[in-house]
């Protein structure tokens, strides 16, 4: 089943659940007022870090609002290695190369390890749409999640964001892409202390996908639970 490959695939997948802490979205940047991201491909580069270990790797990712994500890992010569979907609360891993899927809910990954930033990444990519007129300010609320959360805003855009449970995502390296304001490097902390690092390049907004385009294929495929992971 070659679980230790997969494994570490997934570890480099968990930093697409990330967030930045250290740049600021500069007060030149213009961007139109309420426009927010309905859908996204871009290639990343991502990393995980723990105490003990870490791991980068690179791809493409894909996303449709409110909550369908494909990414997919590629090897260093540009084959594909394996891809993430992510559609609600279910996600599906595929190893094509190996003949396998994973399958399963959001729920059975961990609360810690290599893949616990997947329990959180509906929360990550949930940016609030950027507004000049909000300006600075820090605030409490209850999210869409139904979580009490601390956000940071510069500038009329989200720099920061955490809840007791989640640990913290950081949004830096805005750029204006389409006249949307958008960050080009995310950054998570789990509250475990471990780091995901996703950073975009030459992100495309607001596309139109095929159907299917988040929809597995894992008809010929060997087919495991998500548990076997772990």
């Amino acid at each position: 089943m070659k679980l230790l490959h997969v494994s570490l695939l997934m570890l480099c997948m968990s930093a697409m659940l990330t967030g930045c802490l250290a740049v600021h979205p500069p007060l030149s940047l213009q961007y139109i007022n309420g426009v927010s991201v309905e859908s996204l491909t871009s290639g990343v580069s991502l990393s995980y870090a723990s105490s003990d270990r870490s791991i980068s790797g690179s791809g493409y990712l894909m996303y449709r609002k409110p909550d369908q994500i494909r990414a997919v890992i590629l090897s260093p010569f540009g084959s594909v290695l394996q891809e993430v979907y992510v559609s609600g609360d279910n996600i599906t891993i595929v190893d094509a190369g190996n003949g396998i899927a994973f399958l399963g809910t959001i729920t059975d990954m961990p609360a810690s390890g290599d893949f616990s930033g997947w329990r959180h990444i509906h929360w990550l990519i949930d940016i609030d749409t950027p507004d000049s007129l909000r300006g600075t300010a820090v605030i409490e609320r209850v999210n869409r999640f139904g979580d009490l959360e601390k956000v940071t805003f510069e500038n009329g855009l989200v720099v920061s964001k955490s809840t007791a449970r989640g640990g913290t995502v950081a949004y830096g390296k805005y750029t204006v892409v389409q006249g949307i304001a958008f960050p080009l490097e995310i950054i998570y902390k789990a509250a475990s202390q471990e780091t995901f690092i996703i950073r975009f390049d030459e992100p495309e907004m607001n596309t139109t996908f095929v159907d299917g385009a988040f929809t597995p294929n894992v008809r010929n495929l060997r087919q495991y639970p998500l548990s076997s992971l772990k």
